[in-house]
């Protein structure tokens, strides 16, 4: 029992000398703080002192209250500060423990005594100050809401001193943030809005985040009253700003900071009161354009320090009744004394200022060029020298968002007048001028404003006492504002103030500029009442020039208001009724964050199951107008205070009611670029219930993973879409509505050219596709298979960038050197534009989508979900052009349905816009092909059986995807993963990853050497010589050291070699950082890097990697064969060699790697890879990634029976897998072709002259029937050609072009000796006697035919004679397919057909007709649909055609070969390019993850970081270059304008020229009948 009791006494010594200890170190930083000024003891209250000195003692932290904005200068205090900290506890211990050395000189006695614990205690004191406060590791700390429980949170805490932020010690943009309007969101220390907050970071983080920061306000009440007996408030801002690391995640980070910081009203106990107060943060991430990314940098930002003025309280709470009246109660019961009461209350109440904190914030994203002040433009570093003076500030910051924050303390002014008066002598009156240069920059002191706003504070008393009018009152009638600013002049002139007066004399002397004293008061005594937030960025933004998403607010509106803009930057704002937040942020995809988290509350209404707008229930988004700009004010104090709330010269806007009238909406336009609707929500776009609205994907913890996995399914859904297979609950697809609208367009300019209203010119672009990085290098794709297709159309792609930099400014432009793209080159006026952009928010693109609406009407885009900026700005297009009601009909967003995806490797979104394009391209091709006269003037080269062979490559590569990424079309992984190219895949990945880790992994292994061989003493040479008894003084013993010791120095290299022995790797590779070469067609390779390149962007530098790309079939030689040495690793996509088209390109391909591989030294090369399908392992590789191939054969395969014995498998699977709605029908259409071989031989003149005849057999030119093949259905061709190829070999590029050049040969050899030549070598006379005389026949019988369908006899047939006569004779052909024969011959344009064009009408064969006869391009809905070619094999129809009774069934296969050459390069370019990017996506997530979860393991999750992200985190290009969101939009209206006055211009000369000629034949007219 004593032993418990003395062991008690003992831990609670301990803890009692641990906290003295403790506190005294807190106490320490306290007094360094007050020693530096970090401190002020006049803003503290009792509570505040009361909980810095408990937080100092129970939580050993210092929390320094207010603001965190003096840049270098406070970090630099706060390193001493923290230096000086652990020092101190450092020195305390050492005195301690030497003091109680001397007390007790025997070291047994201090040891038995209790002081012992006061020694250890002042140790460990010491060891917790060098963790914290040296070293920067985290304290323990309570949970929030326990230690809020204790605590009044009234103390600000902005910096703690041992917080375990970095950013504490070392002190493409986007606006977001949160209001929140019910106290449900303060519950369980504020977790639901930190959710919120912190997924409103990680999507507006995708436009950049380096930094980033959120602010909010604190509402303090005080107990004192104003003049008009209301209470006053003090708005606190806090302000928390973070730089992150380069692994670090920003948003976690920042809400850390604010957990740790415990802003309230996050808190127990504070009050039903404090909680019903309305609060907002507001946020904002940087990625730094003008400056580094440093702490002083990051927003929000605040130029002048927080200031304790007098100010006029302003906001007059409602009473009870007018609550009653602004909630629809009635009041009709209110008597006229309540109402006398009040009156008389007003009366006896005179106002009176107040001592305010005033301090003011802004974040903005864009850029601050100028800001013109009385006709002078000046610049913004000009201004940021001219605000250090106005403000006696020094600047905080040097980017040029701080200046405006500078320019928001000056120009907010209302209710104080000695801002009121400093905002007029410096930006307010025609005398105010903001200089350049410094020396002439003579304003007043802040002592003089504050002794003329005494002046005005006392013209306003006397002017109450005289009339007793209140301060709303006043501010509404300008005949009150003139009789107050008449006194304040009266005060100014008396010789009172009359040296005052002097001291601005500079400002307010000049009468005739208008600056004399009484206007001065006038304007002074307006900008007194005038104002207020809104007003303040109405001149800001009135006055500036540059790019803006701007949100401004002040401790003196932050109480009811914040204020919005947009120019050039978006800005979106979202209302949530049921919810009671409203969030507003720069990416449209942050405000739909509210929609994942549930409100914490009862909600008192069910949201009611519709599809239809409800107002009351339904999420809603309002877009502010950024290409016009519009200024959002939201106010929700409309039901707490009396007074408007905005100044009167604002009171014209027509407010509009949100979130079931919780808030307000004050809209202003800068210019009407959008129709204002009668009623706002029309305007707004619908988030909940709507199908159109991609929400936003839940956090996963593997992003690339997760977009990889989800390619089988989104480009299935594509192709669903696209044929319009759905839940029926719409009858067409946007994508398809898009279409339409795309295919009329291309119809439209297909007939102007037709009719000749346009004719073909050199630099007239007739399809423009544009966008940036992944997107653009799509778009060349697509243009150059577009291109290739019609190669009299002129088609280009262009990179956005170029584009604003030709036409995105007037006068200026970049010039575009090393390109042929200029203005004269292009003419783009009128051109279809296709912008594409998976992002749908990238600058450039944004921008072109503005500027071109000016050039061309014709404008789509293809992004990743309807609900994007450029989609926006599209629709707003339409509704410019007054045809807003036609908007469905005028859909111009084709949407690839992915969503936003945060991972900045891009994988799926990249397969996507791919496999949308293909169907775009595909419905391009088939809308062309519908019109013989578009065929002709686009020199069509493609064709509807290419379409078709596309079509069923398209559908079966679903399947292919499916293998290639382990996971089938509902996103679930496959079960049989046996024989997936997956495994293959991650196999070489895991292999790449182990040449990157092996240095990370020497390093360790060293590590452990070094330190198990110095602990013990014994490296290994010296350890076996000890053991076997060698002297240590001896020479071997000498020599064995010396083993060790190059042992130590090459021990790295020595551990790679064993890693490799034991890995089975190349031993001979360079020990250095790894580099990949990836090489394939542009987009594959260009996209590929970019993936890669961003994988390994954040890991450590002992695994780093190099990435490059390059063609190989063009540069890859040149441009990368110096690079190769030892240990270099190259990958190669490989087009598929066994197709014939493809096989020249395939071995030079080959040829390349062969090359780069063939360079060595030390017997060593580089490390060369490749994918593809043709199944052929080269050489000199290291290893060949097959990928399987889910399609028919082509022709040529067949026909070399070169396929090998799973090819069948392939397409069973993949048919078997998908399970789709529409299934290709092979068996049917082949047995079909097989049986009416014969019949399809017939001409129309054998079916003519058997009915004139009336026999059964022809008497025309004798047939030769050449030998049908088998051509059952598909699984029979397959069990056959597997039986003949069960032991072939495959074989090489070089190989089968070798057989496709025989095969070519051997068929006109054949041909020449068979059908033209006899043994002799001779023409045979018979063979030609023969030809000779079945032509006669065959002329005779046409002859004839033509002169009974001839009714007049005039050798010429009309339409109505070839239609009508072949009809009597019981033609097997429809009277438009007749109709359609007719036009397609008579090429003269006369109307008849010539006997020689009837003759080859006559004599094609019916198959020959089908082809030619156009077939019908829509389905059975009357969609236009490409149908999927439905052979066994490709060219299984051609190969029974006979085109020439002397030719023989070889020649037709083998020119049939060349017939589906284009087809083949559409399938390369369309189809096997996409399984190789997404093959090489899934190896190097591979390489990524491996090489992260190393690090991770090895360190205990200490070193592991984030392979989805970047250091710069930039998914979006936001930024504005090259030209800035202002230029953009004065070139368009520039344009705009220049294109109506040459409409104009060519109207007039029209209209002139028509008048002229007509007065001359009115002039020859009259002349002939004078003669």
């Amino acid at each position: 029992m004593n032993s418990n009791i003395a062991t008690t006494k003992s831990y609670l010594t301990a803890l009692s000398w641990y906290a003295i200890f403790g506190a005294l170190h807190e106490l320490f930083h306290i007094a360094t703080a007050f020693s530096f000024g970090l401190f002020d003891v006049s803003t503290f209250t009792r509570s505040q002192l009361k909980i810095l000195i408990l937080d100092a003692i129970l939580y050993r932290q210092v929390s320094i209250p207010g603001n965190d904005d003096s840049g270098v200068h406070l970090n630099l205090e706060l390193s001493l500060l923290r230096l000086g900290g652990w020092i101190f506890s450092v020195l305390v211990a050492i005195l301690v423990h030497l003091h109680l050395r001397r007390k007790f000189t025997d070291a047994h006695v201090m040891s038995s005594s209790p002081w012992i614990w006061c020694i250890v205690a002042a140790y460990v004191t010491a060891l917790d100050a060098i963790a914290t406060d040296l070293f920067g590791l985290p304290k323990l700390y309570l949970p929030t809401a326990v230690r809020s429980s204790f605590f009044s949170s009234s103390l600000i805490m902005s910096y703690s001193i041992g917080s375990s932020s970095p950013s504490d010690i070392v002190l493409c943009c986007g606006n977001f943030g949160v209001i929140l309007l019910h106290s449900a969101w303060f519950e369980k220390g504020g977790k639901y809005a930190y959710d919120i907050l912190e997924k409103m970071i990680q999507v507006t983080m995708m436009r950049g985040a380096q930094s980033g920061g959120v602010v909010t306000f604190q509402d303090r009440e005080k107990s004192e009253k104003d003049g008009t007996g209301h209470a006053t408030h003090n708005m606190t801002g806090i302000r928390t700003r973070v730089v992150k690391s380069k692994r670090g995640d920003l948003s976690k980070i920042l809400r850390s900071k604010l957990e740790q910081r415990s802003i309230v009203p996050f808190v127990r106990g504070v009050g039903e009161k404090a909680l019903n107060r309305v609060k907002f943060y507001a946020g904002h991430t940087r990625f730094a354009t003008t400056s580094k990314a440093t702490f002083d940098g990051t927003h929000p930002h605040q130029w002048s320090k927080p200031q304790y003025l007098r100010v006029y309280n302003m906001d007059e709470l409602l009473s009870t009744d007018d609550v009653e009246r602004s909630m629809g109660r009635s009041i009709m019961g209110l008597s006229s004394n309540i109402l006398r009461r009040s009156r008389s209350s007003a009366k006896r109440h005179i106002a009176s200022p107040c001592k305010t904190r005033v301090e003011h914030f802004i974040t903005h994203n864009g850029d601050f060029e100028f800001y013109e002040l009385n006709g002078t433009s000046c610049e913004f570093e000009a201004v940021q020298k001219w605000l250090e003076i106005a403000t006696g500030t020094t600047m905080p910051s040097g980017v040029d968002s701080a200046a405006i924050a500078g320019m928001v303390d000056i120009i907010r002014c209302k209710g104080c007048f000695a801002l009121s008066v400093r905002y007029v002598i410096c930006l307010g009156f025609p005398t105010s001028k903001i200089q350049e240069n410094v020396d002439d920059i003579h304003l007043p002191s802040w002592q003089i404003y504050e002794k003329l706003g005494i002046v005005f504070e006392d013209a306003l008393r006397e002017y109450q006492n005289e009339f007793p009018f209140p301060l709303d009152l006043i501010s509404q009638d300008p005949a009150k504002r003139e009789g107050l600013a008449r006194k304040a002049a009266v005060k100014l002139t008396s010789t009172e103030y009359q040296s005052v007066l002097e001291s601005i004399s500079r400002h307010v002397g000049n009468e005739e500029l208008g600056a004399g004293v009484y206007n001065f008061a006038v304007a002074c005594v307006n900008a007194f009442f005038d104002n207020d937030l809104l007003q303040t960025v109405k001149i800001f933004m009135a006055h500036s020039k540059g790019s803006f998403g701007l949100c401004v607010m002040s401790s003196l509106d932050s109480n009811r208001q914040i204020c919005l803009a947009a120019r050039g930057q978006t800005i979106s704002v979202a209302f949530y009724p049921q919810k009671h937040i409203i969030l507003y942020g720069s990416e449209q995809a942050a405000v739909k964050a509210g929609m994942g988290v549930e409100f914490p509350g009862l909600n008192s209404t069910c949201a009611l199951d519709r599809s239809h707008l409800n107002v009351e229930t339904d999420v809603l988004r309002l877009d502010l107008d950024d290409l016009g700009g519009e200024i959002c004010l939201i106010d929700w104090g409309s039901r707490k205070y009396k007074n408007p709330a905005v100044s009167p010269p604002n009171r014209s806007i027509k407010a509009a009611s949100v979130m079931n009238n919780e808030a307000q909406l004050y809209l202003i336009q800068e210019s009407r670029n959008l129709s204002q609707p009668e009623v706002l929500y029309h305007r707004m776009t619908k988030l909940t219930k709507n199908r159109l609205i991609t929400p936003l994907k839940d956090d996963c913890e593997d992003p690339i993973l997760q977009d990889i996995r989800d390619i089988p399914m989104i480009c299935g859904a594509i192709q669903d879409d696209w044929l319009n297979i759905g839940d029926g609950s719409t009858m067409f697809s946007l994508n398809r509505l898009t279409a339409w609208n795309l295919g009329r367009c291309i119809k439209e300019r297909l007939e102007k050219y037709v009719s000749g209203e346009l004719t073909p010119c050199a630099n007239k672009v007739d399809i423009l596709l544009t966008g940036c990085e992944v997107s653009l290098w799509l778009a060349e794709q697509f243009a150059s298979d577009l291109q290739k297709a019609f190669p009299k159309l002129h088609i280009i792609a262009v990179s956005s960038n170029k584009l604003l930099g030709l036409y995105g400014q007037e006068g200026i432009n970049i010039p575009t050197v090393g390109f042929p793209v200029s203005e004269k080159s292009l003419n783009l006026f009128d051109a279809i534009t296709i912008i594409v952009s998976h992002s749908g928010g990238t600058f450039s693109p944004l921008g072109c989508s503005n500027l071109f609406q000016s050039k061309t009407n014709y404008i789509f885009v293809v992004t990743s979900e309807w609900d994007t900026q450029i989609g926006k700005q599209l629709r707003s297009f339409d509704n410019q052009e007054g045809i807003s009601l036609k908007l469905v009909f005028n859909s111009r967003i084709f949407s690839t349905g992915v969503g936003m995806r945060p991972a900045e490797p891009c994988s799926v979104s990249v397969a996507a816009t791919h496999q949308l394009l293909t169907n775009i391209f595909e419905f391009i091709s088939i809308v062309i092909l519908s019109d013989d006269r578009y065929r002709k003037v686009t020199g069509a080269v493609v064709t509807l059986k290419d379409l078709e062979i596309l079509e069923r490559c398209n559908r079966e590569n679903v399947a292919a995807l499916e293998d290639i990424v382990g996971t089938d079309v509902y996103g679930n992984p496959l079960t049989d993963k046996e024989g997936l190219v997956e495994s293959d895949l991650r196999k070489a990945g895991d292999l790449w990853s182990d040449h990157i880790l092996e240095n990370a992994r020497a390093y360790i292994i060293s590590f452990v050497y070094i330190v198990a061989t110095v602990v013990s003493g014994y490296p290994i040479a010296t350890g076996i010589a000890a053991g076997a008894g060698v002297p240590t003084g001896s020479g071997v013993y000498y020599f064995t050291r010396f083993i060790d010791a190059l042992i130590y120095f090459f021990l790295p290299q020595i551990n790679v070699i064993i890693l490799r022995l034991i890995q089975r790797r190349q031993l001979l590779h360079r020990m250095v950082c790894r580099t990949v070469v990836i090489g394939d067609i542009p987009w594959v390779a260009q996209s590929a890097e970019a993936f890669l390149s961003k994988i390994f962007a954040c890991s450590y530098s002992i695994a780093g990697l190099n990435v490059l790309s390059a063609n190989p079939s063009d540069h890859l030689v040149h441009r990368m064969t110096h690079r190769v040495v030892r240990g270099s690793l190259l990958i190669c996509g490989r087009p598929d060699g066994r197709l014939s088209a493809l096989t020249a390109a395939e071995s030079a391909i080959c040829l390349s790697i062969n090359q780069a591989s063939s360079i060595q030294s030390l017997g060593s090369t580089c490390e060369s890879m490749t994918i593809g399908h043709n199944p052929f392992k080269l050489p000199l590789t290291a290893k060949g990634i097959f990928l399987k191939r889910f399609r028919p054969l082509f022709l040529c395969e067949y026909l070399l029976s070169e396929e090998s014995a799973d090819h069948g498998m392939d397409v069973s699977v993949s048919l078997r897998r998908r399970q789709k709605q529409q299934v290709i029908a092979t068996e049917e259409s082949t047995s079909r072709l097989s049986s009416d071989f014969k019949q399809n031989q017939d001409t129309i003149l054998d079916e003519t002259i058997r009915t004139l005849q009336g026999r059964s057999n022809t008497q025309g030119r004798d047939k030769i029937t050449p030998p049908v093949p088998n051509v059952g259905n598909s699984t029979t061709i397959m069990k056959n050609d597997q039986r003949g190829q069960a032991k072939a070999k495959h074989q090489s590029s070089a190989a089968l072009l070798s057989k496709y050049k025989s095969l070519e040969s051997k068929a006109i050899q054949k041909v020449e000796h068979d059908r033209l030549l006899d043994e002799s070598g001779k023409l045979p006379f018979a063979a030609v006697l023969n030809a000779a005389i079945n032509e006669k026949k065959w002329s005779d019988s046409a002859r004839r035919v033509f002169e009974f369908l001839d009714k007049d006899k005039d050798a010429l047939l009309s339409l109505e004679e070839f239609v009508e006569g072949l009809m009597q004779l019981n033609s097997s052909k429809g009277r438009a397919d007749l109709t359609t024969l007719f036009h397609q011959f008579e090429n003269d344009g006369n109307g008849y057909l010539t006997f020689d064009q009837f003759y080859k009408v006559m004599t094609m064969s019916s198959i020959e007709i089908e082809e030619s006869l156009q077939p019908s391009i829509r389905d059975k809905r009357g969609m236009i649909q490409v149908k999927p070619n439905d052979e066994g094999f490709f060219g299984q129809g051609l190969i029974q055609k006979v085109k020439k009774k002397t030719l023989g069934h070889f020649h037709v296969s083998a020119g049939a070969i060349k017939s589906q050459n284009f087809a083949q390069e559409l399938y390369e370019s369309r189809i096997a390019s996409l399984q190789r990017f997404v093959a090489m996506t899934v190896m190097f997530h591979q390489m990524g993850w491996k090489v992260e979860h190393f690090f991770r393991k090895m360190s205990l999750g200490l070193m592991g970081y984030r392979i989805d992200r970047t250091h710069s985190i930039m998914r979006i290009a936001t930024t504005a270059s090259p030209v800035s969101g202002a230029d953009v939009r004065d070139r368009k209206r520039a344009i705009f304008y220049m294109r109506k006055i040459h409409r104009s211009v060519n109207t007039i000369s029209a209209a002139w020229l028509s008048y002229k000629e007509r007065k001359e034949n009115v002039q020859k007219i009259t002349a002939l009948k004078e003669e």
